[in-house]
Protein backbone atom coordinates (compact mmCIF):
# COMPACT_ATOMS: atom_id res chain seq x y z
CA UNK A 1 0.00 0.00 0.00
CA UNK A 2 1.19 3.67 -1.11
CA UNK A 3 1.31 6.63 0.82
CA UNK A 4 -1.47 8.06 -1.78
CA UNK A 5 -3.67 4.75 -0.69
CA UNK A 6 -3.39 5.51 3.14
CA UNK A 7 -4.03 8.92 2.82
CA UNK A 8 -7.17 8.18 1.41
CA UNK A 9 -8.55 5.13 3.65
CA UNK A 10 -7.52 7.64 6.36
CA UNK A 11 -8.52 10.99 5.11
CA UNK A 12 -10.29 10.84 2.24
CA UNK A 13 -14.32 11.97 1.76
CA UNK A 14 -14.96 9.38 -1.68
CA UNK A 15 -14.97 6.11 -2.72
CA UNK A 16 -15.68 2.85 -0.90
CA UNK A 17 -14.32 0.65 1.58
CA UNK A 18 -14.99 -3.11 2.62
CA UNK A 19 -16.15 -4.40 6.42
CA UNK A 20 -12.87 -5.68 7.03
CA UNK A 21 -10.72 -2.71 5.74
CA UNK A 22 -13.00 -0.20 7.85
CA UNK A 23 -12.88 -2.60 11.15
CA UNK A 24 -9.05 -3.10 10.99
CA UNK A 25 -8.43 0.75 9.87
CA UNK A 26 -10.57 1.51 12.53
CA UNK A 27 -9.36 -0.33 15.32
CA UNK A 28 -5.76 1.11 14.54
CA UNK A 29 -7.51 4.53 15.10
CA UNK A 30 -8.79 3.40 18.60
CA UNK A 31 -5.81 1.85 19.60
CA UNK A 32 -3.58 5.32 18.54
CA UNK A 33 -6.24 7.27 20.91
CA UNK A 34 -5.59 5.22 23.89
CA UNK A 35 -1.81 5.32 23.73
CA UNK A 36 -2.04 8.90 25.49
CA UNK A 37 -4.35 7.33 27.95
CA UNK A 38 -2.17 4.39 28.82
CA UNK A 39 0.66 6.63 29.47
CA UNK A 40 -1.61 9.26 31.65
CA UNK A 41 -1.92 6.18 33.88
CA UNK A 42 1.47 5.28 33.80
CA UNK A 43 2.00 8.82 35.43
CA UNK A 44 1.33 7.97 38.67
CA UNK A 45 0.36 11.12 39.94
CA UNK A 46 3.06 13.30 38.29
CA UNK A 47 1.46 16.11 37.23
CA UNK A 48 3.84 17.36 34.52
CA UNK A 49 3.54 13.86 32.69
CA UNK A 50 0.04 13.73 32.58
CA UNK A 51 -0.67 17.39 31.40
CA UNK A 52 1.45 16.54 28.46
CA UNK A 53 -0.16 13.42 27.75
CA UNK A 54 -3.33 14.77 28.14
CA UNK A 55 -2.63 17.84 25.57
CA UNK A 56 -1.30 14.78 23.30
CA UNK A 57 -4.49 13.40 23.75
CA UNK A 58 -6.69 16.08 22.77
CA UNK A 59 -4.25 17.21 19.77
CA UNK A 60 -4.24 13.57 18.27
CA UNK A 61 -8.26 13.27 19.31
CA UNK A 62 -8.93 16.24 16.87
CA UNK A 63 -7.12 14.54 13.75
CA UNK A 64 -8.67 11.03 14.65
CA UNK A 65 -11.84 12.08 14.76
CA UNK A 66 -11.61 13.60 11.38
CA UNK A 67 -10.13 10.02 9.93
CA UNK A 68 -13.07 8.28 11.93
CA UNK A 69 -15.43 10.58 9.82
CA UNK A 70 -13.73 9.63 6.82
CA UNK A 71 -13.92 5.97 7.20
CA UNK A 72 -17.52 6.30 7.76
CA UNK A 73 -18.37 8.07 4.83
CA UNK A 74 -16.64 5.42 3.02
CA UNK A 75 -18.57 2.82 4.48
CA UNK A 76 -21.55 3.88 4.44
CA UNK A 77 -21.35 4.84 0.84
CA UNK A 78 -20.89 1.03 0.59
CA UNK A 79 -24.24 0.56 1.87
CA UNK A 80 -25.46 3.38 -0.97
CA UNK A 81 -25.90 5.81 1.97
CA UNK A 82 -25.33 9.70 2.43
CA UNK A 83 -22.23 10.06 3.97
CA UNK A 84 -23.49 12.86 5.68
CA UNK A 85 -24.79 10.65 8.07
CA UNK A 86 -21.61 10.50 9.33
CA UNK A 87 -21.39 13.42 11.19
CA UNK A 88 -23.36 11.76 13.99
CA UNK A 89 -20.24 9.50 14.78
CA UNK A 90 -18.75 11.77 17.27
CA UNK A 91 -22.24 11.06 19.10
CA UNK A 92 -22.00 7.32 18.99
CA UNK A 93 -18.22 6.99 18.43
CA UNK A 94 -17.75 3.04 19.17
CA UNK A 95 -21.33 1.92 18.70
CA UNK A 96 -21.46 3.82 15.67
CA UNK A 97 -18.20 1.89 14.55
CA UNK A 98 -19.19 -1.73 15.55
CA UNK A 99 -22.65 -1.15 13.75
CA UNK A 100 -20.89 -0.14 10.95
CA UNK A 101 -18.51 -3.42 10.68
CA UNK A 102 -20.67 -5.89 10.34
CA UNK A 103 -23.79 -5.19 7.36
CA UNK A 104 -22.24 -6.12 3.97
CA UNK A 105 -22.30 -3.43 1.75
CA UNK A 106 -23.98 -3.11 -1.70
CA UNK A 107 -23.76 -5.92 -3.72
CA UNK A 108 -21.71 -4.66 -7.13
CA UNK A 109 -21.27 -0.61 -8.27
CA UNK A 110 -23.64 2.23 -6.68
CA UNK A 111 -23.46 5.55 -7.47
CA UNK A 112 -20.30 5.94 -5.07
CA UNK A 113 -18.18 3.73 -7.14
CA UNK A 114 -17.57 -0.20 -7.88
CA UNK A 115 -18.00 -2.67 -5.03
CA UNK A 116 -14.77 -2.98 -2.98
CA UNK A 117 -13.87 -6.54 -2.81
CA UNK A 118 -16.02 -9.83 -2.52
CA UNK A 119 -16.62 -9.38 0.78
CA UNK A 120 -17.81 -5.91 1.36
Amino acid sequence: MNRQQILWVFFGFSGRISRQAFALAGLLLYVIRLYPVYRMIAAEGDETVINHWASVFIAMFAVLIVSHIALAVKRLHDFDRSGWWSLLFPIGDIIAFILLCFPPGTAGANRYGQRTDSAS
